[in-house]
């Protein structure tokens, strides 16, 4: 239609003028060549898998812990009155997709990662340009010329049950889940068969710090405001107890929306709170 005969017209612009080709064209969704093989990405940072909680107690402990080593690293002679009762974390859904790491250079998408298993992935950036919801370039005054994002490749149900649809008639294999074939999407050499597949990404995380960026929650709403898809169903909360509520809620009510998910992710929302605490291995 209309948009076919647009970017037909784009196109030929931009093979008679390749020095105006913008960093954002629509052109650059459609994949590129094909790779020989996938090359390895060291991240700074490693990619931390999450802890889990199978119970309201095990979350409960957590919170226990939590306040109990705020109290510690504040002072040494602290008693059990001076332990924080209230903490703010937020709380999300967790979608089960796959974890993928952006780096910006001078506000223009330079590459993109797996997690692999956490130290080292594989290079996807060949892929990760055709995924729409994935900006290639930022457009925002004053960002470090390295930003780095940390988000989840992943696909609803509805555009997995139409691909899927779309397999079968033509009498190609259909996937087993949304998480397979984006798993399985992030894997092709050729991005031209990964810009077919409807793909999105949802930031869950800023690795750069910026000033006035002191929360974790502050930091979503800014990947937002740059044009990030992030996690509507995202709430502060005080204190333990509204988390577990929270958690009970999507628990009854997982099936309401068009995506899978695994769980709540639940993160102190201060970073200097954050970097008291420490990371673990899980």
């Amino acid at each position: 239609g209309d948009y076919d005969a647009l970017f037909g017209r784009l196109v030929a612009l931009e093979e008679a003028h390749p020095e105006r080709v913008s960093a954002d064209s629509p052109t650059r969704r459609v994949g590129g060549r094909p790779i020989d093989e996938f090359q390895a990405v060291v991240h700074p940072v490693p990619m931390l898998s999450l802890g889990n909680a199978f119970s309201p107690g095990d979350l409960r402990e957590f919170h226990e812990r939590v306040r109990r080593r705020l109290a510690g690293v504040h002072a040494t002679a602290r008693d059990q009155a001076g332990i924080p009762d209230r903490v703010d974390y937020v709380a999300e859904l967790k979608i089960d997709g796959l974890a993928v790491r952006l780096v910006y250079r001078g506000g223009r998408l330079t590459q993109a990662a797996t997690r692999g298993d956490g130290t080292r992935g594989d290079d996807i950036t060949h892929n990760a340009v055709t995924i729409r919801s994935i900006p290639l370039v930022l457009e925002a005054p004053g960002l470090p010329h390295e930003f780095e994002v940390r988000g989840e490749v992943y696909m609803t149900w509805p555009d997995f049950r139409r691909m899927n649809d779309e397999q079968a008639d033509a009498g190609e294999k259909v996937f087993a889940n949304p998480r397979n074939s984006a798993a399985g999407s992030l894997r092709q050499k050729d991005p031209a068969v990964t810009a077919r597949r409807p793909l999105k990404f949802l930031a869950y995380g800023l690795e750069t710090p910026l000033p006035g960026v002191d929360r974790h929650s502050q930091a979503l709403d800014l990947l937002q405001g740059l044009g990030f898809a992030v996690n509507s169903e995202r709430r502060i909360f005080s204190g333990i107890q509204p988390v577990l509520d929270f958690c009970q809620q999507w628990h009854t009510r997982r099936h309401e929306i068009d995506f899978e998910i695994d769980g709540v992710v639940v993160k102190v929302d201060r970073y200097d709170q954050q970097r008291e605490l420490g990371s673990v291995s899980r």
